[in-house]
């Protein structure tokens, strides 16, 4: 073997032993805490240099593209919410990070690699965030705006976890589950029976809604309504509300009374 060639083997050897002892150190102790409080930073917004870049996109083109111009910004959010050293060790060998942040291994079939571990943390700092903002949605602060920003927060964590190899079917239909209730929330439907609810506008002149009040809270007279006398109440809507708005939502109303476990 030449000189030349041992040299390069060496190289190689040594390239491969400092790549391997960054993953171990970065994914060490403490890392999980570290990455996730960086990952909660970013969705919440908390460093304003952040809104700036798309560190969390989706689309790891853009992903890469934004750690890279935004290498200045994401290294200051770094260094306010993880310990020195691992500030430290991500400074020095930012550029692998951005490879492992953005390089999807095509064999994800342990689903071990670093990208994954680290793909599962930004999941999880998404689902944090999300109830962190739904705890700060509720009661009075509660408005239209807020729920469609909780919704918004609910798909991009739906997202995030159905495209990782770390979770399971049943917590990735526990989130999209989650999700479709939110959106029924900030539907064209709730809005218009919120404004029904509200107004409580005489309904008597319904044939169909004789003998049912419809503004019971009973749990069968909710069913009974919402399964027996759609027809009615799309013309309800109609009038009251101006349009159809039961036809859009009608999976999300049928989950709802999936929920309700009506009996049919």
């Amino acid at each position: 073997m030449s000189t030349t060639v041992l040299l390069l083997f060496l190289f190689a050897i040594s390239a491969n032993c400092s790549i391997l002892s960054f993953h171990r150190n970065l994914l060490g102790e403490e890392s999980e805490d570290c990455f996730e409080k960086v990952f909660l930073a970013i969705i919440s917004g908390k460093h304003e240099c952040s809104k700036d870049y798309d560190f969390l996109a989706r689309n790891l083109i853009q992903r890469r593209e934004a750690l890279t111009s935004g290498k200045e910004c994401f290294l200051e959010i770094v260094k306010e919410e993880c310990p020195e050293e691992k500030f430290k060790l991500i400074e020095e060998n930012y550029s692998q990070l951005v490879t492992l942040l953005t390089e999807k291994p095509k064999d994800n079939g342990a689903c071990t690699a670093p990208y994954f571990q680290l793909e599962e943390i930004e999941c999880n700092a998404h689902k944090h965030a999300l109830q962190l903002e739904m705890q700060e949605q509720t009661g009075e602060k509660e408005t239209h705006d807020g729920a469609v920003k909780v919704l918004k927060m609910c798909k991009n964590a739906e997202t995030c976890v159905h495209d990782s190899c770390k979770f399971t079917n049943f917590e990735r239909e526990e989130i999209e589950n989650s999700c479709d209730v939110l959106e029924l929330t900030t539907s064209d439907f709730t809005v218009c029976m919120n404004k029904i609810n509200k107004e409580k506008p005489d309904l008597s002149k319904y044939e169909c809604l004789k003998d049912h009040d419809f503004y019971s809270k009973d749990s069968a007279a909710i069913c009974d309504r919402w399964e027996n006398k759609k027809d009615c109440l799309r013309t309800v809507t109609i009038d009251i509300c101006g349009k159809d708005v039961m036809k859009s939502d009608e999976k999300f109303l049928n989950r709802f009374l999936k929920d309700l476990k009506c009996k049919h």
